[in-house]
């Protein structure tokens, strides 16, 4: 949860909310996502305070921009970003699939 907070900063400005009165939402969103990434697959290593992954924050943001707010026309479309770049994160070395073993 160290990243959380060292992530939060950026998160809120990519996805658009860069003001300190979302900080709680904004931070539930974040854990609720890497959850949702580990569960599908992407790599645990690259949840690290270091040298932060740039495609690990893009999927924070799409999936706060998806979620932060109940009225948005334009929920569906940061949902299927935000699945598109899941996706692209779990073919990582380390990831869930290994192709290796399904001889």
């Amino acid at each position: 949860d160290d990243f959380i907070a060292a992530w939060l900063a950026s998160v809120k400005q990519r996805a658009g909310y860069d003001i300190d009165a979302y900080d709680n939402e904004v931070r539930d969103l974040m854990e609720s996502a890497v959850m949702d990434m580990l569960t599908a697959g992407v790599p645990e290593d690259l949840f690290v305070t270091e040298n932060i992954d740039k495609r690990i924050l893009n999927a924070l943001a799409l999936y706060v921009q998806a979620f932060i707010e109940q009225d948005r026309s334009d929920t569906n479309r940061y949902q299927a970003l935000y699945k598109r770049a899941v996706f692209k994160l779990s073919l990582e070395d380390g990831g869930g699939w290994d192709v290796e073993s399904n001889d």
